[in-house]
């Protein structure tokens, strides 16, 4: 048929010429749909653009190949303390300064958290569509509007101080003190401690003692299943906000949330939010001041576990375990919390309740824990067009993420010790705690970090004085368990490795 054999390489209509002509136009067509589709108008005024090493998807693949570490792989990389991630029809700003992380915490209805947590509170709760819009409405904070997010934080910042954090922390004690005493008498049984999951104990002991100063007589989390739920629930947080069937992918979560769920129907059914804390009845107060009908009251307050328990509780085991890990901390550690408790250590003694002022290194070792062992990230909705810092153009409908390893870890901020552990790093100057992140920040700071932090140094130092803790490890030491950092609803990692230890009672106190 071909009688010329280089008629399929040469002159204007071979088959050859035709094909790569033919070829590259298509592909030119699809690159341009492709571009359409995925593609993003970039402005010179952004954050820098960081390249993938495949179009498009890139960083999509090494975001969920690596999660949050990807980010600081990218900024050791790069060295940009701001740059854009180009993504599937959109952009991802990543900020690593602490300089532009207060100018958008001063932006913060420009650059809203607020619409984040509204616009996925109804896949993690279940709540109602009628609710969901009620919560939605002005969930940036638009001024001289209604918003149930807005009214809501108010709410809760009101229950966290003077008064009503008293009587939380010296409610929570008292739970502690009990278990305490149980540990003590398991101590000096005729057979000896028990072992104890170091990570299951604090676990169990944080949330019961947290959770009965939040809700009192009739707390749920006194039912283990409902505690274990808790912790289920977490680990399905990323099946929750995907949106796939829980039917066919999470039915395990599913299921520990409706345990929640029907606990704290029957909490609010009993009226038992009438002996519970002003944070409690406060944040119910608003809910059915907004129209929110009871079950979805419920559907609130399963999720609020999220921010009264889930990054307390790896806060208190990293501070437990590096202290026991480190005989001459401990030794300090045990000087400083006789001296706020006396000898007997005893939580049922009320001046507990102000002791943690008392205790200023155990305090510096507990915000270590909190940079150290950080996790997560910050992560904002840009809600119109913003100039950051009078520098960069942040646009409309992007997405913001501040990674706390970025902030936490930069030896510009922290020194060249910046990845090492120091004890004594947040004594009083010693450090710039403007760029610690362990609370957040702005208008989105924790609300409950006095709470926090008087309940776990307090605990601690009660644990510190009154026990020795035997590791059950192959090594006989507490050795280190690595970093969890699988959870998203979490900004502390939890530890990896998990083993067991002997709580043993202190031979002698001092006197």
């Amino acid at each position: 048929m071909y009688s010329n054999p280089t008629a399929l390489l040469s002159g204007d209509h071979s088959i050859l010429t035709q094909y790569a002509l033919s070829t590259i136009l298509m592909l030119g067509l699809l690159f341009l749909i492709v571009d359409r589709i995925l593609g993003i108008k970039r402005s010179d005024a952004e954050p820098h653009f960081l390249p993938s090493g495949v179009p498009y998807i890139g960083h999509v693949i090494g975001i969920i190949r690596r999660g949050v570490d990807y980010y600081d792989e990218m900024t050791a990389k790069h060295g940009k303390l701001i740059y854009s991630l180009a993504m599937p029809g959109g952009r991802l700003y990543v900020v690593n300064s602490s300089e532009h992380m207060k100018s958008i915490e001063k932006a913060y209805r420009e650059i809203s958290f607020w619409f984040i947590e509204a616009s996925f509170s109804k896949r993690l709760s279940g709540i109602s569509n009628a609710s969901d819009r009620v919560l939605k409405a002005n969930a940036e904070g638009v001024k001289g509007e209604a918003s149930l997010v807005v009214d809501g934080m108010k709410a809760t910042h009101a229950a966290m101080g003077g008064q009503d954090l008293h009587d939380m922390v010296e409610r929570g004690l008292q739970r502690a003190a009990r278990i305490l005493e149980e540990l003590e008498s398991d101590a000096d049984s005729a057979s000896g401690p028990a072992s104890h999951c170091l990570w299951s104990w604090t676990q169990h002991v944080f949330s019961l003692a947290t959770s009965s100063a939040v809700y009192g007589p009739g707390n749920p989390y006194e039912d283990l299943a409902v505690e274990q739920g808790l912790y289920q629930f977490e680990d399905s947080t990323m099946l929750f906000l995907s949106g796939l069937p829980h039917q066919m992918f999470n039915r395990k979560g599913f299921a520990a949330r409706e345990t929640i769920v029907r606990a704290f129907t029957r909490f609010f059914a009993d009226k038992s939010d009438e002996q519970a804390s002003q944070l409690v009845k406060n944040r119910a107060e608003v809910l059915r001041r907004y129209g929110i009908p009871e079950n979805d009251v419920a559907r609130f307050e399963t999720v609020n576990g999220f921010g009264i328990l889930l990054n307390l509780l790896p806060t208190a085991y990293w501070t437990i375990w590096h202290i026991f890990s480190d005989c001459t901390l401990l030794d300090t550690v045990r000087e400083e919390a006789q001296a706020a408790l006396g000898a007997d250590a005893s939580l049922k003694d009320k001046r507990c309740v102000d002791a943690a002022q008392q205790l200023p290194l155990l305090n510096s070792v507990m915000h270590e824990v909190l940079r150290y062992n950080t996790t997560g990230a910050a992560v904002r909705r840009v809600m119109k067009d913003h100039v950051l810092s009078g520098q960069f153009l942040l646009k409309k409908d992007s997405y913001c993420l501040v990674p706390n390893k970025g902030i936490h870890f930069n030896t510009d901020q922290w020194g060249v010790n910046a990845r090492s552990f120091q004890p004594d790093r947040f004594l009083k100057g010693k450090t710039n705690r403007e760029s610690f992140r362990g609370f957040g920040g702005g208008v989105n700071a924790c609300p409950g970090k006095a709470f926090a932090a008087r309940l776990i140094l307090t605990i601690v130092a009660a644990l510190v004085l009154r026990f020795d803790i035997e590791p059950c490890t192959e090594s006989g030491m507490l050795d280190h368990p690595g970093h969890d950092e699988s959870s998203m609803a979490i900004v502390v990692a939890r530890p990896a490795r998990k083993y067991r230890v002997k709580f043993v009672r202190r031979a002698r106190r001092e006197e």
